[in-house]
């Protein structure tokens, strides 16, 4: 008995023709291309509907990033050397900075993000980015990260 008898006595309620039923490359071709557009249009509809339903807290996580992200773009230089110490980006920091107008003392703590050009440097705090010229700080002090105080 041969094998494609041996098939059909296996499968009898069958009447699919098992000689000559090969897929095509064209069929090969075509599966592939619906399946890659079917994997891109489920994940571009989940993305959409997960829109729709995203926290308050996670839209200000991601737009905290992308700020973040902005911020580093503008404050290239990841490091900065003062007063014989060198601070890197991300680092925990104090500044205190003369403010030129009032001649008084302000000091806040946060997150080191970069300097520019300019010998401008960024710092983010809990509340707000602080950008002040390198010239006008008075001192800067490296934090551990169980520090973080509130800042004025």
């Amino acid at each position: 008995m041969n094998t494609i008898m041996r098939i059909r006595q296996a499968m009898p309620f069958s009447d699919v023709r098992i000689v000559g039923e090969y897929l095509s490359l064209g069929d090969v071709l075509l599966a592939v291309i619906v399946a890659v557009v079917g994997v891109w249009v489920y994940r571009n509809i989940y993305a959409f509907i997960r829109g729709f339903f995203a926290t308050h807290e996670e839209y200000r996580q991601v737009m905290f990033i992308q700020m973040i992200r902005k911020y580093q773009a503008m404050f290239p230089k990841t490091t900065l050397s003062f007063g014989g110490e060198t601070f890197t980006r991300g680092m925990l920091i104090r500044v205190v900075t003369k403010n030129q107008q009032t001649q008084s003392e302000e000091t806040f703590e946060g997150r080191f993000i970069g300097m520019d050009d300019n010998k401008t440097i960024c710092v983010v705090t809990r509340s707000n980015v602080v950008a002040d010229i390198l010239d006008n700080i008075l001192e800067i002090i490296q934090l551990d990260d169980n520090h973080m105080g509130e800042t004025k």
